[in-house]
Formats: C-alpha cells, structure tokens, sequence
C-alpha cells in the first residue's frame, strides 16, 4: 500500500514497508521543507496502522474515524502550547505527554505520539522527554516533524531515526497544481512545496513579491532604509510573528544566489538574477555560509521571544556589511 502523497515516494514506501514488517524504529524524525507532506503523511501512517479495513486507511471504520475526529485516545498530537506567548512545546506539555502514554492503550494496535513542529521544543521539554523516546512502551510509535531538524538538540536526534524528504519534483507538482485549476508556474515559487504552493495560491504571493522587493532594495543601501523595513515587519499580526515571513523569504533569495553562483537552474525568484549575480560576486562562498548562519540564529531569537523588529535590524545589517 502507497500513501496518496505527492513525491517522496520512496521515502514513504520504506517506512510503510518497516511498520507492514513490525520493523519500523520506535522514534522517526520527518525533516525537510516546510509544506512537502511530513506531518500529513504522520497522520495517515497513523490511521494506515490501526484501520480495521482491508484497504488501509479506509476513513470510514471506528479507528479511522476517531482519528479524522481528533478524538482517538491512541493518537496524541502534541505541538506549541497556546497558553505561552511564543512557539514553544513546554515542560507541562513533555510531562502530560510522558505520562499519557503509561497508560495502557485503549483500542490501537499501536499508539502514535506525533510532535510537529519537533522544533519547538525547547531545551528543558526536550531533555524531559529524552528516555521517553529512546525506550518508549511497547507499541508507541514516536514521530517527530520538523522543518528545521538542525535546531534540535543532538541527543534528540541521535535517539530518532531521520527520514529525509525533499521537494516535489517540478513536473508532477505542475500537473497537481494545474489539476486544481491553479497556476503552474507556483511549482517553482514554492519551491517544490505543495502547501506553500497553496498559500502562495490564496494571495500570500504578492504579500511575499513585495517584501521580497523590499530586502533586495534594502541591502546595499543606508542603515535607516534596512531599519525602516525591520520596523514595519518586525512585529506580530494575529498572534503570528511576520519577522517569520521575512526570514522564510530571506532564506529563498540566499538559495536562489547560492544556484547562480554554482551555475544550477530552479530559481524561485528568477526575475532577479541580476541581482544574484551581483550578490554571488561579493557573497560566494563564505559571505553566503555566513548569512545562512545569521538567518538561523535569527530564528533562534525568535523562538526566544527576542523582538522581531531587534531581530531583524540585526540580520540586515549583518547583510549590509556582507555586501560592501
């Protein structure tokens, strides 16, 4: 049996021949980009394990159902604790989790435990939880998602088993999206993700265009032109913290220069290679490894709730002095 998920197709059939033959690792860790299917395919792995049906997940028998529902007591779904104020999975959150599953099962041959994003743990959750994923009770089946697997603690990753997945191949997102009535060419936007393709489809694109724009004019330029942006971005709406946006697209004018500069095709942003080749010129191949830094410890003071607006000025000023 196959997962109806687009790409990564072998990824998929080597976990779902592991768990088929009883020899799936206790604890899985999804990585790779955001939107390609990690947590959907954790989710239906889990329903595929404990369906009654002969064609599994059939989404109609008892176990499915409550799993569709929310409401399965074999199925915990653990991610950022809405009572905090930033993204963070807390102790409380480890702690419940720990011991919920001491508990004996309640009609699952096997229990799923899936923490997405894995990267909001933090250091005191993480270490909390650590004997629990390396000897967790029998028939739980542990699956961590994450997006940024790099920023997990080491002793978190040494106790999973990675599974990598990757883009979308271009052709087969191109023919999902068209299928949808949507515009092909976001295959290549989103950078091989079907649910960024998505959201890129429901109006983020333009949003995203013109924040883009507005990175590229402001490096190289004074300070107060890059402050004037980190002001205007560096701040929450909804609850979401729209430095997060910023450095999502960041990381994709980096990607695109780091391909221009190693002579490779697939950018996001293809409009602009003039200015990745300019970028390339200065950055490649130390300023580009720097500013990767500089982005991820970004992403770090944001999950410790530093202000974006701090955040940001910092990041863009870095680029400023990367750039002369």
């Amino acid at each position: 049996m196959s997962s109806p998920l687009l790409g990564n197709v072998r990824v998929q059939s080597r976990v779902i021949a592991a768990l088929d033959s009883e020899r799936a690792h206790h604890c899985y860790l999804f990585e790779g980009p955001s939107g390609v299917g990690k947590a959907t395919f954790a989710f239906w792995l889990a329903r595929y394990a404990n369906c009654a049906a002969p064609t599994r997940p059939c989404d109609q028998c008892p176990s499915c159902r409550q799993m569709l529902a929310g409401s399965h007591p074999d199925l915990l779904i653990v991610g950022p604790d809405p009572s905090k104020a930033t993204r963070v999975i807390s102790i409380d959150q480890a702690h419940r989790t720990i011991e919920a599953i001491q508990l004996q099962r309640h009609s699952a041959r096997r229990r799923f435990v899936i923490i997405d994003p894995a990267d909001a743990l933090n250091e005191e959750s993480a270490n909390a939880l650590l004997k629990t994923l390396e000897e967790p009770p029998q028939g739980t089946q542990f699956i961590l998602v994450s997006a940024r697997a790099a920023s997990l603690l080491q002793t978190i990753r040494s106790r999973s088993q990675r599974v990598r997945f990757g883009p979308v191949p271009g052709a087969e997102l191109r023919g999902w999206l068209a299928a949808r009535g949507l515009d092909p060419e976001l295959a290549v936007m989103s950078g091989g993700s079907p649910g960024q393709a998505l959201k890129l489809s429901q109006g983020e694109g333009e949003s995203r265009r013109k924040l883009r724009d507005a990175l590229v004019s402001a490096v190289g330029q004074p300070l107060h032109k890059a402050f004037a942006l980190a002001e205007a971005e560096g701040k929450k709406e909804g609850g979401v913290n729209r430095a997060e946006l910023v450095l999502d697209v960041f990381e994709e004018l980096l990607r695109d220069t780091a391909l221009v500069a190693s002579g490779r095709e697939g950018l996001v942003h293809p409009e602009l290679r003039a200015h990745y080749e300019d970028w390339a010129r200065i950055l490649w191949p130390g300023g580009l490894g720097r500013m990767w830094g500089h982005v991820a410890s970004a992403r770090e003071r944001l999950a410790l709730n530093v202000n974006g607006r701090t955040v940001l000025e910092a990041l863009l000023a870095q680029m400023n002095l990367e750039a002369r």
